[in-house]
């Protein structure tokens, strides 16, 4: 059996006890999701859901709290765990979630007659986005840790109404002004060396700026990483005004795969921006993840001064000493990473 297959089976397990353990039926959860309902088996029973959404509608249908659901898309699926910061979605699955499930632990749940959080996702979103913008310039400089945001709306005043959900965002602007501020700050960890190194080394001297990096780095991973890594929002480009639009974040485990690859991050490295972003790890039993662990450890033996590279100036290793011509040899190597990589992983595969 593959791992696709035994975590299908481990899904649905998980889903079995569920439903012995809360009254709630299969149909019960198409019921309350919008889901058809099928004897044989709802679809999100008969095979691995691949959207975040389905587990954390069927998360709320069986009354479970973040940290389950958060498992679920993390494990099950391999993506993105909810992020309390990320106002384009995931705040206000949070705040939902988290009123869904207090209603439960104070047993008020009624299968028939209770309020369907789920159902009124784009109404909640609405009324978060609004906000939002009402108190854009009322933004305060002030840094808020993700975990102390978390805590704060899951003790937010939950309701059909939207004053629970008002409240927060309002109270909470500036930790949305900082939402991914750690990978991002990973990610230009790797931009800002990788051009101080080039602007020494003789191949590599028209790379003066992360927009040199065309040819290594994508257009769209360009306009990712350019401005600064503490904050999420743009400038206007006509006026030179903060906006109330969010910087795009891609949603896309793969794409960070790639924009790590193309930074020259193997193994390790790439699994501390995953984590940082709310993905699982690389898994070397991972039908999606196998050929690339693979290619990668081949890859790193091959290539010691990289490694050194790195432990020196993001490890904090003072001890390594390295000349002029490692370093330029090391970036070489980082720099043509992802595409070394794309014959590797062919090889293996």
């Amino acid at each position: 059996m593959s791992l696709t297959g035994y975590r299908l089976k481990d899904w649905r397990k998980t889903l079995d006890e569920l439903v012995a353990e809360t009254g709630v039926s299969l149909e019960d959860v198409c019921n309350y999701i919008g889901s058809a309902y099928n004897k044989k088996g709802p679809s999100f029973y008969v095979k691995l859901p691949r959207k975040r959404s389905v587990y954390i509608g069927v998360g709320m249908a069986f009354g479970q709290p973040v940290e389950v659901i958060n498992d679920w898309i993390t494990g099950f699926a391999g993506k993105r765990k909810l992020y309390a910061k990320d106002i384009s979605g995931d705040l206000v699955w949070i705040y939902l979630i988290n009123a869904n499930y207090s209603e439960w632990q104070n047993g008020e749940h009624d299968a028939k007659n209770s309020y369907n959080y789920y159902k009124h996702y784009e109404e909640f979103q609405a009324a978060a986005y609004a906000v939002f913008r009402e108190r854009w310039d009322e933004i305060i400089l002030r840094y808020e840790d993700t975990s102390d945001i978390e805590v704060s709306l899951g003790q937010a005043e939950f309701g059909p109404e939207f004053d629970g959900l008002k409240e927060y965002v309002a109270a909470h602007m500036d930790a949305f002004k900082t939402a991914y501020s750690k990978p991002r700050s990973y990610l230009d960890m790797y931009v800002e060396r990788i051009i101080l190194a080039c602007r020494n080394h003789p191949g590599f001297r028209h790379i003066r700026s992360i927009n040199a990096m065309r040819g290594y780095l994508d257009d769209s991973m360009i306009n990712f990483l350019c401005g600064s890594s503490n904050a999420i929002n743009v400038i206007d480009l006509s006026t030179g005004k903060r906006t109330v639009n969010i910087k795009h974040v891609p949603k896309n485990r793969s794409k960070y795969i790639d924009m790590g690859l193309s930074l020259g991050m193997t193994e390790s490295d790439l699994n501390e921006l995953l984590t940082k972003m709310g993905y699982v790890a690389l898994d070397e039993e991972s039908d999606r993840d196998s050929a690339l662990v693979t290619g990668l450890r081949k890859w790193e033996k091959a290539h010691p001064i990289q490694r050194k590279f790195k432990d020196k100036y993001f490890g904090g290793d003072d001890l390594i000493r390295l000349t002029e011509k490692e370093e330029q040899q090391a970036v070489e190597e980082m720099l043509h990473l992802r595409s070394e990589m794309r014959d590797l992983v062919n090889e293996v595969e």
